[in-house]
């Protein structure tokens, strides 16, 4: 890697979903699906990107009180690293709310910088004033024990996504705004980053052009889709 996590980290913030998905759309021509199905918004109403290496964690439904386990999320929380994104699948059980504002606090306390949960959370409100970047799948008050826990951490995971499914494997890196959640294989992510602000920079002189030009025709021909 030529830059270093903290250049990364502020060039990405500088881009939106847009530019990144047309990188990795049209650019760099990626087949397999890498953007999370519609479900999966902010919790609450920042405006700031989550960018990030994956974090991952399985989940899985709880069906006998004797398999209740809670030791694995414990643990899991000690092998964060600073900078990450906890990434949680739900095992496609999403009746409990699969995170809150505490597991926010502890996540942040060992180094994430934000999570994406395929699930519903709670304690919004609390999330909101720890200024906390997380993307849900709605939100309601069901606590998840004895009904859903973690097993598995740092592993390759599934998320449903707009095209398929989304393989999310450690250390890939998420990038979230409020248009969405996408998935960047970190074999690609500095061609993502260059290409991405090429686009960045074209879009930017068209809209500096819009405001001198009637002609949208010549506009378009001079600089190129947008």
């Amino acid at each position: 890697m030529t830059m270093t996590m903290e250049e990364m980290v502020a060039e990405f913030k500088r881009l939106y979903c847009g530019v990144v998905y047309d990188a990795l759309t049209f650019d760099l021509k990626v087949k397999e699906p890498f953007l999370l199905r519609k479900g999966i918004k902010p919790a609450w109403n920042f405006k700031d990107v989550l960018f990030g290496p994956a974090f991952t964690c399985r989940g899985e439904r709880v069906l006998d009180e004797k398999h209740i386990d809670d030791t694995v999320r414990l643990k899991m929380f000690q092998n964060f690293y600073q900078g990450c994104v906890q990434v949680i699948s739900s095992g496609g059980y999403r009746e409990v709310a699969e995170f809150g504002d505490i597991s926010g606090k502890i996540a942040r306390k060992f180094g994430a910088v934000g999570a994406v949960v395929d699930a519903p959370t709670r304690d919004v409100k609390l999330i909101e004033e720890d200024g906390f970047r997380l993307f849900c799948d709605g939100v309601q008050p069901t606590d998840a024990y004895s009904k859903w826990q973690i097993t598995e951490y740092e592993v390759p995971i599934v998320i449903p996504g707009i095209h398929g499914d989304v393989w999310i494997r450690p250390g890939d890196y998420i990038y979230g705004d409020p248009d969405g959640v996408m998935v960047i294989r970190k074999e690609l992510v500095e061609d993502v980053l260059n290409l991405a602000t090429a686009r960045l920079e074209k879009e930017n002189l068209v809209r500096e052009e819009i405001y001198k030009t009637n002609d949208i025709v010549e506009l378009n021909n001079r600089v190129g889709r947008w």
